[in-house]
C-alpha cells in the first residue's frame, strides 16, 4: 500500500491536491485527526493507494509527536510519503481575502497574520520530515 500524507498551511492547496489525487484513484480523507493515523492505515491495508490530509486543526500536542504517530504505522507493509504544501504569508493572506473563508486558527484575539505564523510553528514537525515540499505561491489550482 502507498500512503501519502498531505500537509501544509491553510490556503496552500491541500484540498486541491487531495481532489487531484482522488481523480488519480487514491482513496482520500481530509482533516484526519493524527491520533487516528495508525488505526486508519490498518483499516485501509486492502487499498492500494490512500492519501490523508493532516493539518493544524489537530491538537498542538499531537502535532509535536508526529514522528511517533508515523513510527506506529511503519509496522505495516506501507510506502509512506509526506507532501508538504506551503506559500508565502502574503499569498496566503490574499487567498483568504479572496475566498472570504476564515482561517481555522483565527479567533477574536488572533488575527489572520498571527494565525498564519502560529500554523507555521505547529506544522514544523511535519515540514521538517516531508519527502516533497511544494511552494504554491505562484501556482494556479490547475498547475498544482
Amino acid at each position: 500500500m502507498e500512503l501519502l500524507i498531505i500537509s501544509g498551511r491553510s490556503g496552500s492547496g491541500k484540498s486541491v491536491c487531495l481532489k487531484a489525487l482522488e481523480d488519480l484513484g487514491y482513496n482520500c480523507t481530509d482533516n484526519l485527526p493524527i491520533s487516528l493515523l495508525g488505526e486508519f492505515t490498518k483499516l485501509n491495508l486492502n487499498q492500494e493507494q490512500i492519501a490523508v490530509g493532516i493539518d493544524a486543526r489537530n491538537l498542538p500536542s499531537r502535532l509535536l509527536k508526529f514522528d511517533e504517530y508515523l513510527d506506529k504505522i511503519k509496522q505495516y507493509d506501507t510506502t509512506i510519503k509526506i507532501i508538504y504544501l506551503d506559500a508565502d504569508d502574503a499569498t496566503l493572506i490574499k487567498r483568504f481575502s479572496e475566498t472570504r473563508r476564515r482561517h481555522p486558527l483565527t479567533t477574536e484575539n488572533i488575527t489572520l497574520q498571527e494565525a498564519i505564523g502560529l500554523e507555521n510553528e505547529l506544522l514544523t514537525p511535519i515540514a521538517n520530515i516531508a519527502n516533497i515540499t511544494i511552494h504554491t505561491s505562484n501556482m494556479a489550482s490547475y498547475e498544482l
